[in-house]
């Protein structure tokens, strides 16, 4: 329980010799995001861009901690401002993240291509392949939706968020027996978790 309280003296006895290092004030970030000080983890994720300002992980970041506070404007500007680094070593962060927020928007066609774009870029991104299932049932397309819930469990076999969705999608289209099976995968990767309880709920009504 004191990892990051121990992280933290060590970042902080450090940035008092290194004050303009960019990468020790993102450490500090992702050490006070751990205790839950958010204020501090974006006040440091600031600094990190005022002193690298192509600091594509650092802007991916706050674009994360925003979307968090439900401040999904703020959230695409700082997604897009990782972006535009083309040397940014993970792309498909942002995109999966810009994903998310248009999925909160409920503007499903932006988010599949950020997600497609994702994928496209990562092609074992399991949670991308899931938030894509979503927008596409979002479009009524559900062969597609299908599709990349089937492809984040094959990549991440104990995705018990991807195997709950795909259960529904094949619930829903009278599969009865595919959804059984998937709303047993779930129980069986995250017994005894909230998502679990909800497909021995689906699997009574089967």
């Amino acid at each position: 329980a004191n990892q990051p309280s121990k992280a933290l003296e060590q970042f902080r006895e450090a940035l008092k010799i290194y004050p303009d290092d960019p990468h020790l004030h993102y450490d500090l970030a992702l050490t006070y995001d751990m205790k839950g000080m958010l204020d501090k983890t974006e006040y440091h994720l600031k600094e990190a861009i005022r002193l690298k300002p192509d600091y594509s992980d650092a802007y991916n970041y706050l674009g994360f901690i925003y979307f968090g506070r439900g401040k999904d404007e703020e959230a695409i500007q700082y997604y897009h401002k990782a972006l535009e680094n083309e040397l940014y070593m993970n792309p498909q962060d942002a995109h999966n993240n810009l994903g998310l927020v248009y999925l909160r928007q409920k503007k499903y066609r932006k988010a599949v291509l950020h997600l497609e774009e994702a994928v496209r870029v990562v092609p074992d991104f399991a949670a991308a392949y899931n938030n894509l299932g979503k927008a596409y049932e979002g479009l009524g397309q559900y062969d597609k939706a299908r599709f990349n819930y089937e492809q984040a469990v094959k990549f991440n076999p104990q995705y018990a968020d991807a195997y709950l969705n795909l259960g529904k999608l094949l619930y829903r289209s009278g599969e009865r027996n595919r959804a059984r099976w998937s709303f047993g995968q779930v129980i069986k990767v995250a017994p005894g978790s909230e998502i679990a309880m909800e497909a021995a709920r689906y699997l009574k009504r089967l």
